[in-house]
């Protein structure tokens, strides 16, 4: 894995060394950024980066200006090597790094984001409840985008009142671009 552009481009990144984690491929990465290159500037957004694994989409974002990345995983071999990457960038005081699990953290946590990836493990049980759970947790405004990942196959949960939804098939992965749509009268804006 490696920084594809930003500041910390051609930096390699190191993965977990079992198949525990899957990492996004170097090609479904560029296609997620290009898309969200020509919707955002990066230049400080707030980033939530759910199911971080080594931190490949959070690390990529903070390459190209973001103003930090929450990082949130529920494994500590992943974590390891996350904390590792983020040493060898030298971007410590951008990030912060914590061991939860995706949903507990979505219902207990108190903040929207500008940008959240979610790359779940693609048998995760409730995969399909994830879009609403980030959307009612408050964990995005109107505006912000939510870049998630999943197989093929899976059963999402997709409501077009909560988000527009752009879908791009990668072999045997889909990628959901999703812009949240918050009414002002909503009560966690």
């Amino acid at each position: 894995m490696r920084i594809i552009a930003g500041d910390f481009r051609g930096r390699l990144l190191e993965s977990v060394p079992d198949l525990s984690v899957r990492p996004t491929t170097d090609r479904a990465k560029q296609t997620i950024f290009d898309i969200l290159t020509n919707r955002i500037d990066f230049d400080d957004l707030e980033v939530l980066d759910l199911f971080a694994g080594s931190g490949s989409l959070g690390l990529e974002a903070i390459s190209r200006g973001v103003k930090n990345v929450t990082f949130i995983d529920k494994s500590r071999k992943p974590l390891d090597v996350l904390e590792k990457n983020v040493a060898s960038l030298g971007c410590e005081a951008q990030c912060s790094v914590y061991q939860a699990d995706v949903f507990w953290y979505l219902k207990n946590m108190k903040r929207a984001y500008d940008l959240v990836f979610v790359d779940p493990p693609y048998k995760l049980e409730n995969i399909g409840l994830l879009p609403n759970a980030i959307y009612d947790s408050g964990a995005v405004r109107h505006g912000s985008y939510v870049v998630m990942e999943h197989s093929r196959e899976s059963m999402i949960d997709l409501d077009e009142q909560k988000y527009e939804i752009l879908k791009k098939p990668f072999g045997q992965t889909t990628v959901l671009i999703l812009t949240a749509i918050v009414p002002p009268t909503h009560p966690r804006t």
